[in-house]
């Protein structure tokens, strides 16, 4: 026996030995590189760890951790033995002995409420019971004057204060409405409350002697993202052009990076990094076009099978815990719990589980998503159909019968439904406790509306690297930004460029003279495709495109209308004709392009038409004449160029005939 009990000693020191301990901490943010979709968080953290294996646990993290994205380093006489994430929560939540205090208050002002409408209802009955014997006359003679005066005295002065009286109670039943409201709308509130779910990382470290540890570790967060836009100013034609380029950025991984170092980055770590390959091509008859890969975006999935769902089931109503209510999941009911005397439940999320279910006695059925580790059930409390309630008293059968003011005129003294929805703010329990001889046991429930409550970037240096496979730009300046989804702005760099200035026009499709500055030598600035706004002179002149996959050796940037040069394209009637020989027809057309200066800059002026082409054998085209123009013989595009700009007024004309085939519609301008 001895030998027994020596075992079990020994086997328990053993097992105290080898028990890792964990050592909780919270390692603050201190560097965020933002992709174009995720992003790169990096913390930081040292701690005091002594001999031996243990456990480090990294706590209040994002929960949308990437787990096959998490890096850990250590610095000191440290070993990382294994690397792992896990969920956890916070819930911010008042506790159950509060919700009980809150809920014996509203009970008070509940009784007070209920015993103002018992009260309510006497004074009725007895205005009743007065307006019934407002016929004052004798039986056999009439009144005395005197007899009048003090009945009639009597009757008013009771009226009067039964009335009176009515009026307070409305205004007390109005008082106490509003804060038995107050109340509850505190319990739900605070109820109602999120629970902060977050991730963790597990390090297991073995120490070789005590030290402080410095350790760095950094996951991606798929709720990140960012886009380049410009400003565009220019302070007047022949001025350089400052080009502004800036970042929206936003996150939505529920914590705040705050004060952290802030990397721009054009690389994207779901972009699908794997090059296509050639299969063989083989041909036959009626076969189908080879298809082409497509490349997926692969954003990480949650999965929670496995994990510990936690949660708590509590009564809509009141905000109160419901124990033993039932919680299963969807898919597969036998996997089951049932919540403790606090409506806490605890269950393993199975493979292939998507939704939970709860239940309760007399309570509406509720199912959740499971989109986090704990949820919070809030089940609505099943409305009891009541019958019609038999009211029995002494009283004729022809008399009137009042309850809140309502005549009540069915037959065999029975109150229905329909009697008991006129009465003002009652509801039917209530009417019917307040008739003598009738007790249903049943708790009243209170039928006043409850109210409702209306829930209601500075410039910074930037270091740019570029590196082989992206760019980066890292802010110089600490910067927050907020878990709020919405766009935060910050400065990248600003570029001061050599432009030359022109005006556009293509009369075609628009007569109005546009303002472009062309840019040469972009290439070596690292821009990206982004939305630009325009500025000219110190004026918002609207939002353009900055397309950098051009090909092009430079950059246009439109900067609006210049009014002070007009410009009328017209067709020459007398020149434009159409005749027909045999089964072909030949339209002649001419037009003229008039362009007058109003006061315009003296720079180039690029005037843009064309002529149609055919693809087809059957329609002809001939193009006439230019005279300071050139066309392009593809596309038909022409293109006048007046480089010293043009004083006074201008025309320029083009022509071309079409020879087709008679009687088919042919359309040209």
């Amino acid at each position: 026996m001895k030998k027994i009990i020596a075992s079990v000693l020994l086997g328990c020191s053993f097992l105290g030995v080898n028990a890792q301990k964990e050592i909780s901490s919270v390692a603050p943010i201190k560097k965020v590189t933002v992709f174009f979709t995720g992003a790169q968080v990096q913390h930081e953290a040292k701690l005091d760890l002594q001999i031996g294996r243990q456990d480090i646990v990294f706590q209040k993290l994002t929960d949308f951790v990437d787990p096959n994205t998490v890096q850990v380093k250590a610095q000191g006489d440290v070993t990382i033995l294994s690397v792992r994430t896990r969920k956890n929560y916070e819930d911010l939540k008042i506790s159950n002995e509060e919700i009980h205090a809150l809920n014996a208050k509203k009970d008070l002002l509940y009784k007070k409420d209920q015993a103002l409408r018992d009260e309510y209802v006497i004074l009725e009955m007895d205005k009743n019971l007065l307006l019934q014997n407002r016929d004052l006359k004798g039986q056999d003679q009439g009144l005395k004057i005197t007899e009048l005066k003090e009945a009639y005295l009597f009757m008013h002065t009771k009226l009067t204060e039964v009335i009176t009286r009515e009026t307070a109670i409305y205004a007390e039943l109005e008082d106490l409405q509003k804060k038995m409201n107050q109340i509850e709308q505190e319990i739900i509130s605070q109820r109602s409350k999120p629970v902060i779910n977050y991730s963790e990382v597990v390090v297991e470290v073995d120490v070789n002697k005590s030290c402080t540890a410095g350790f760095q570790f950094n996951y991606i967060s798929p709720n990140a993202t960012w886009k380049a836009y410009y400003d565009m100013r220019s302070d007047g034609i022949g001025k350089p052009l400052r080009l502004e380029a800036k970042a929206n950025v936003s996150q939505t991984t529920g914590i705040e990076w705050k004060n952290v170092d802030l990397v721009l980055s054009t690389n994207d770590p779901y972009e699908n990094a794997q090059e296509p390959t050639l299969q063989p091509w083989i041909i036959y008859y009626n076969n189908y076009p080879q298809q082409k890969t497509q490349t997926t975006r692969n954003l990480p999935q949650v999965a929670y099978a496995g994990e510990k769902l936690r949660g708590e089931v509590i009564d809509a109503s009141n905000g109160e815990a419901l124990p033993f209510a039932r919680v299963q999941f969807a898919n597969n009911p036998t996997i089951a719990v049932v919540t403790d005397f606090d409506g806490k439940f605890e269950m393993t999320i199975p493979k292939g589980e998507n939704y939970v279910n709860a239940s309760f006695v007399g309570y509406n059925n509720a199912q959740q998503q499971i989109t986090s580790t704990y949820l919070k059930f809030f089940l609505e409390p099943q409305e009891v159909e009541l019958e019609e309630v038999q009211i029995r008293g002494a009283r004729s059968e022809d008399a009137d019968y009042y309850i809140d003011g309502i005549q009540v005129t069915s037959e065999k003294n029975t109150i229905t439904r329909q009697d008991i929805s006129r009465m003002p703010a009652r509801s039917a329990d209530g009417v019917v406790r307040s008739v003598a001889g009738v007790n249903t046991g049943r708790k009243r429930k209170m039928d006043f509306k409850n109210e409702t409550t209306a829930w209601q970037a500075n410039a910074v240096a930037t270091t740019i690297t570029k590196k082989d496979l992206r760019v980066e730009y890292a802010i110089q300046s600490k910067m927050s930004i907020p878990s709020d989804g919405m766009d935060h702005r910050v400065s990248i760099a600003t570029h001061e460029l050599p432009a030359s200035y022109e005006y556009h026009v293509v009369p075609k499709i628009d007569p109005s003279v546009y303002l472009s500055a062309q840019v040469v030598g972009w290439e070596k600035l690292n821009l990206l495709s982004g939305e630009s706004n325009i500025y000219f002179d110190g004026t918002f002149m609207g939002k353009s495109y900055l397309d950098v996959n051009s090909t092009k050796d430079t950059l246009s940037f439109s900067f609006g209308k210049d009014s002070k040069i007009s410009v009328e394209r017209t067709r020459v009637k007398e020149k434009s004709k159409i005749k027909t020989i045999g089964s072909r027809q030949k339209f002649d057309v001419t037009w003229e392009i008039k362009i007058k200066n109003n006061g315009g800059a003296m720079i180039p002026l690029i005037v843009k038409d064309q002529f149609p082409v055919s693809n087809q054998e059957d329609i002809k085209v001939k193009r006439g004449d230019l005279v300071d123009g050139t066309a392009d013989e593809k596309t038909g595009i022409i293109t006048w160029s007046f480089l010293k700009g043009i004083t006074g007024s201008q025309t320029i004309t083009f022509d071309y005939s079409v020879d087709s085939q008679y009687g088919i519609q042919l359309y040209l301008e």
